[in-house]
């Protein structure tokens, strides 16, 4: 048994341990925006187009939009439109969710809240820079006893249209579209270039045992250490790591497309083509974390969502790599099913 990963140019590893640190790379220098409202009650409604697909994006939305405004979640809605129909939007693609939807609530958020903010220094008697924003009341700066609710300042918007400040409406809503920064693409002084602000770091450790009579791979330990910057959700974070985990080790030992000799798929039903289950998972995954904030994010994140599943891989494959060298051979071809390792062993 043994620990390896693949190494970045330059580095070099000991027995028994491995490193690997893989920038992540993707597609993510596109807009996406946000629309932020209080309804006549004053709850909070994030209009959003970015569809609904189990990255709890929403989850994400109404807890920072809670604590933004100082509100209850369940004070919080968030709604999924057509982005064709309002501001630009991309969707979930490249682990840009937290980057570039986060961006879009904050802006959104702020916008909102500094447009409340000139009302209720109408309301106050104050200057606008006087009037901060907590715990779901707007009120003067030294002064905290004198508070108007977002309640309030939304009945007044709709009631007295006529001593509201000029440029303001009577619609307590804010849009803002987030576009990447200009800049995260310019080359170092070695012509080196980051491709993806969703750019996030990790490493893993992974230690396998395989059997010389079957070819079957064993996880023993599997450890992580990863950092996204900002967890804006630790809990959906850690979620993330642990699928991406699981497809990373179905991609490295098991799932494979098989064709006969006309091109005919012979893995066409989950009867064939073996997916990872809790069986092929390492009963303990050590996970330990790191947060460097982003300089060129609204909130310090980075993406997470395929940071496990590129890394596992090559981790996993240069474990059962290095298992398999005191004898003498390799495997050299992914998925390293217990058939491949086997013939690698007994020259088959």
């Amino acid at each position: 048994m043994s620990v390896v990963t693949s190494l970045e140019p330059g580095l070099t590893t000991t027995p028994m341990l491995g490193l690997l640190s893989p920038r992540m790379f993707s597609r993510t220098s596109s807009p996406e925006g946000v629309l932020v409202r209080l309804d006549a009650f004053a709850k909070v409604i994030a209009e959003v187009g970015f569809p609904w697909g189990g990255q709890s994006q929403h989850t994400f939305v109404r807890q920072f939009l809670a604590d933004y405004f100082g509100v209850s979640d369940t004070d919080v809605q968030v709604i999924t439109v057509d982005s064709l129909s309002m501001q630009p939007g991309f969707g979930p693609i490249s682990s840009r969710l937290a980057v570039a939807l986060g961006g879009a609530v904050a802006g959104a958020a702020a916008r909102l809240a500094e447009k409340l903010a000139q009302v209720a220094a109408v309301m106050l008697e104050v200057a606008p820079e006087d009037v901060e924003l907590f715990d779901g009341q707007l009120r003067v700066r030294g002064a905290p006893d004198r508070a108007v609710a977002l309640l309030q300042v939304v009945m007044f918007m709709s009631s007295r249209p006529d001593r509201l400040p000029a440029g303001i409406d009577g619609n307590p809503a804010a849009t803002y579209v987030w576009n990447p920064p200009a800049n995260h693409q310019l080359a170092d002084e070695q012509g080196r270039a980051q491709y993806s602000i969703t750019a996030s770091g990790a490493v893993h450790l992974c230690m396998v045992e395989i059997d010389r009579d079957t070819g079957k791979v064993d996880i023993l330990k599997y450890a992580v250490v990863d950092d996204c910057g900002v967890r804006m959700n630790p809990s959906v974070v850690r979620g993330m790591i642990h699928g991406g985990l699981a497809q990373g080790i179905g991609c490295a030992l098991l799932e494979e497309f098989v064709y006969d000799d006309s091109g005919q798929l012979l893995t066409s039903t989950y009867m064939d083509y073996v997916m990872p289950s809790i069986m092929e998972m390492p009963d303990q995954i050590e996970e330990f974390e790191m947060c460097t904030p982003s300089p060129v994010t609204a909130l310090g994140v980075k993406g997470i969502g395929e940071a496990a599943i590129h890394t596992t891989p090559a981790a996993v494959l240069c474990a059962v790599n290095d298992a398999l060298a005191p004898l003498g051979v390799s495997v050299t071809e992914s998925p390293a099913t217990p058939v491949r390792i086997w013939k690698a062993i007994h020259g088959g």
